[in-house]
């Protein structure tokens, strides 16, 4: 029994990156229908979930007869992932060596394999977390990282909204008194959008894996957002806690 999958190296490094943004070590489940991680960081601040089905994959094959989980230190696999440019491909691979689960990384006529962590000593996330949302609506991804990249250096920010229903815009304002940044956006809005301070530097590195394409924004008064977008057919999740 065995695990074959094969991903464009740009996917694959764009998610790594996602990952390595939340903590530094996580646990990969495999199945039949694909690749699905969720992670919390280490002061419960912010989450992300990445689920990667089958069809993403250039190629998946799996043969195991149930699913598959592995831990690991995600710089370990940055290792050579890191060094694969556009055109390559990078294989995950998981099989049986010597009664134990081996884990490697494929590329390039290189076998890298991945040290396993003890699943029983990491930090499992076992469902991701349900809430009820007073607003929902989509946005550019590209504006919010630029918004994101113009505030770095500020400590928060306040998501907030103007107007009503078809003549709203999301609001996102830097909590700086001589300088402050702000980004609207016109939106059709599902619901109030109060006003919401959040932590700049944590709500920047969830969203890392956040390309040009639209995200989804879910919220309410003085509560955490969760973020969905979807990358070649990968679907990312990420729930940022708000400041009190």
């Amino acid at each position: 029994m065995s695990l074959n999958a094969t991903l464009r190296v740009p996917l694959a490094k764009n998610i790594l990156r996602g990952f390595e943004a939340i903590n530094e070590e996580g646990i990969l489940c495999f199945d039949e229908s694909g690749l699905s991680v969720m992670l919390v960081d280490g002061n419960h601040y912010k989450m992300l979930r990445v689920v990667v089905p089958a069809e993403a994959f250039q190629s998946y094959e799996y043969s195991f007869d149930k699913p598959q989980e592995v831990g690991v230190i995600f710089a370990r696999m940055g290792a050579i992932i890191k060094t694969l440019v556009a055109k390559d491909e990078l294989t995950l691979a998981i099989d049986t060596h010597k009664d134990n689960p081996r884990f490697r990384l494929l590329a390039n006529g290189i076998s890298q394999t991945v040290k396993l962590l003890r699943l029983d000593l990491m930090n499992r996330v076992d469902a991701w977390p349900q809430r009820d949302w007073d607003y929902q609506t989509t946005i550019p991804g590209k504006n919010v990282k630029d918004f994101l990249r113009t505030v770095e250096k500020t400590v928060s920010f306040t998501l907030s909204a103007e107007g009503i229903n078809e003549d709203s815009s999301i609001v996102f304002q830097s909590n700086s008194q001589d300088e402050p940044v702000i980004w609207k956006h016109p939106v059709d809005l599902s619901g109030e959008v109060g006003p919401t301070l959040f932590t700049t530097t944590e709500v920047a590195s969830s969203l890392t894996a956040v390309g040009k394409n639209d995200i989804d924004i879910r919220g309410a008064l003085q509560s955490p957002v969760e973020f969905d977008w979807n990358i070649e057919g990968c679907q990312f999740t990420a729930l940022i806690a708000n400041r009190s």
